[in-house]
């Protein structure tokens, strides 16, 4: 058998099957002047690379309402962010060590400069709620928001 043309006895390589199982990327930010930016900037990231920057924009300011709101609200040290990535769903929670949970209320009228972060996110997001605290049990609860993205397919 000539040796540039020897034959290989393993079986054909065939194309990677789509996972249906969510991709799930976690950052814990300490309570911090730029933990809302890092928590911005991290969910922008991991949306980038996953091929939906039409979200961006939309999740970036979601999630630093979400972000700021459990640094300005909630005790403890730190927030737990978690994006979840179904395609073409894509959720993103930031857990905190209150218990309490948020509610949103009307847009307050006048120059008012606090009270319009879940209003913002109601508006812009296609979903939005509470969750139980972490699996761990360091957080008491999560406050997340939902966005539809493009198919794999479209991707």
């Amino acid at each position: 058998m000539d040796s540039d043309h020897e034959s290989d006895d393993r079986p054909p390589r065939r194309p990677p099957v789509p996972s249906t199982d969510p991709y799930v990327y976690t950052l814990q930010s300490s309570r911090h002047a730029t933990s809302a930016k890092v928590c911005r900037d991290f969910v922008a990231c991991v949306l980038s690379s996953v091929g939906q920057a039409e979200l961006v924009d939309t999740a970036a300011l979601c999630t630093s309402e979400l972000a700021t709101n459990a640094f300005l609200h909630a005790e403890g040290d730190s927030v737990m962010l978690r994006v979840v990535i179904e395609p073409p769903r894509f959720r993103v929670l930031v857990y905190d060590a209150s218990a309490e949970l948020p509610t949103a209320a009307c847009l307050p009228a006048g120059d008012r400069l606090h009270g319009r972060g879940l209003g913002v996110v109601a508006a812009l997001a296609d979903a939005w709620g509470t969750a139980e605290g972490d699996a761990v049990g360091m957080y008491a609860k999560g406050v997340w928001f939902e966005l539809a993205g493009k198919e794999e397919s479209e991707a």
